[in-house]
């Protein structure tokens, strides 16, 4: 008989102590989760959301994140390469007008 009272009051009640104590926990975590962290697509450092750029690629949808930093460096590498091209269009073109 008191095993059957320990089986019936005890352990449902030591149950329902380690659902309460890892219910705290989930909280604890999502509580310090607030703020939610992303990782760019290009340095694959994570940031907050409201810190990167949302891009959608391509036609399936597939939507990447980039960081000032990442999106500062292909601008100024997008510029080299124009003004390289540049020169090198310039080059042809005095090229051209002294055959001429």
């Amino acid at each position: 008989m008191l095993f059957f009272i320990i089986w019936i009051i005890c352990i449902p009640l030591i149950i329902w102590i380690i659902l309460q104590i890892i219910s705290r926990r989930r909280a604890n975590e999502e509580a310090g989760a607030d703020v939610q962290l992303e990782e760019c697509a290009l340095c694959h450092e994570e940031f907050p959301m409201d810190a990167l750029l949302e891009k959608e690629v391509g036609g399936y949808s597939r939507i990447y994140c980039f960081c000032g930093g990442c999106i500062e460096q292909l601008c100024r590498e997008y510029q080299a390469k124009v003004e390289q091209k540049d020169e090198e269009n310039e080059q042809v073109s005095e090229s051209t007008k002294k055959e001429l």
